[in-house]
C-alpha cells in the first residue's frame, strides 16, 4: 500500500476542481489518500470530492480546515455545527477522520485550530515588519462563528483527538494529519525551497501575517505522543518536506492558480504526493 497526500483543493475554483477530476482513475485503486482540509466551504461540493475520489483511490483520510467550516450556508448555526455536519458527511461517504491501522501503518487524523498570539503562548506567531495586527482581511473574521469563548477553540479540536491516541499502537509506523502547521519553523522558507519560486513572486498581502492563524504548539505535542514518523499537513500553501527533531513533516498543496504560476506550490502535474512508503 501507497500513503499519497493533498491538501487545500479549493474546489470552489473551476481549475481546482478540474485537478482533481483528472486525478488517475486508475493508478490508485489500491492506495490510500490523505486530505488535510480546505475542500470547500460548501457541503455539496465536498460531497462531491468525496465521490469522485472514492473512485480513484482505496480509503481516504480527511481533516478538515478553515474554509470547511466556514458557517455561510443556511443549516449551519455556527462552526461546530458545520463540523459536526462534516463528520456526519464523511461517515455517509466512507471517508475516515479517525485513527485505522491499514496494511501495519497507522494513519491518525488530528483535528485542529490556530491560536491567536494574544491568546496563548502556545501561538505560532512571530513578528513581521508593516504587518496589520487586526487581521481585517482574513476571511475566518467573517465566516467562522463559534458558541464558544474563542480562547477555547483550539481545546476544543485538541481534545477531541485525546480518547484516541492511546489506540494507536508505537510499535508500527505512525502517519498522523492535520490541516494547520504545528511548529514556527514550517512557515518560513529554506533556500532550496526560495530558490524553486519563480522570478517576479511577489507577498501579495504584505500587511497579512500568517504566523498570528498559522496553527499551534499543542498539535506537535499530540503529533509526538502519537509516537509519529511522518505529519503531513496544509494551510499555508507552500510545498514542506523536511525532518525536525525526528520527525517528518509534508505539505503539498493545490492552492491558488497564482501560487502555482509563481511555483510557491509545485509538482502537482502527477497528482497527490506519495509520501509512505517514502520516495526520495
Amino acid at each position: 500500500m501507497r500513503v499519497f497526500a493533498i491538501s487545500d483543493l479549493h474546489v470552489d475554483f473551476r481549475e481546482n476542481r478540474q485537478w482533481v477530476d483528472q486525478v488517475s482513475d486508475f493508478e490508485y485503486r489500491n492506495d490510500t489518500l490523505l486530505i488535510a482540509g480546505d475542500v470547500s466551504h460548501q457541503l455539496e461540493r465536498v460531497e462531491a470530492v468525496f465521490d469522485t475520489l472514492n473512485e480513484k483511490f482505496a480509503h481516504l483520510f480527511f481533516v478538515p480546515g478553515n474554509h470547511d467550516l466556514w458557517a455561510r450556508e443556511e443549516g449551519a448555526s455556527d462552526s461546530i455545527d458545520k463540523f459536526n455536519q462534516l463528520m456526519d458527511l464523511c461517515a455517509d461517504c466512507d471517508v475516515i477522520t479517525q485513527p485505522l491501522l491499514i496494511h501495519d501503518v497507522w494513519i491518525v487524523p488530528l483535528f485542529s485550530w490556530y491560536r491567536l498570539p494574544e491568546l496563548g503562548a502556545d501561538s505560532l506567531f512571530a513578528s513581521k515588519k508593516g504587518e496589520d495586527p487586526s487581521l481585517r482581511m482574513w476571511s475566518d473574521n467573517r465566516f467562522t462563528k463559534w458558541p464558544i469563548a474563542a480562547e477555547a477553540v483550539v481545546d476544543f479540536f485538541l481534545n477531541l483527538n485525546t480518547p484516541y491516541l492511546s489506540k494507536v499502537t508505537q510499535d508500527l509506523p505512525v502517519i498522523t494529519l492535520s490541516h494547520f502547521l504545528p511548529r514556527q519553523e514550517l512557515i518560513f522558507s529554506t533556500a532550496s525551497e526560495h530558490r524553486k519560486v519563480r522570478p517576479g513572486a511577489r507577498d501579495p498581502h504584505p500587511g497579512f501575517n500568517f504566523s498570528r492563524v498559522a496553527g499551534t504548539s499543542l498539535l506537535d505535542v499530540q503529533i509526538r505522543n502519537a509516537g509519529a514518523q511522518l505529519h503531513v499537513y496544509g494551510h499555508q500553501h507552500r510545498n514542506r518536506d523536511r525532518v525536525l527533531d525526528g520527525v517528518r513533516y509534508v505539505s503539498h498543496c493545490l492552492g491558488y492558480r497564482r501560487e502555482r504560476a509563481w511555483n510557491l506550490v509545485c509538482e502537482l502535474d502527477e497528482g497527490p504526493m506519495q509520501v509512505w512508503p517514502h520516495v526520495s
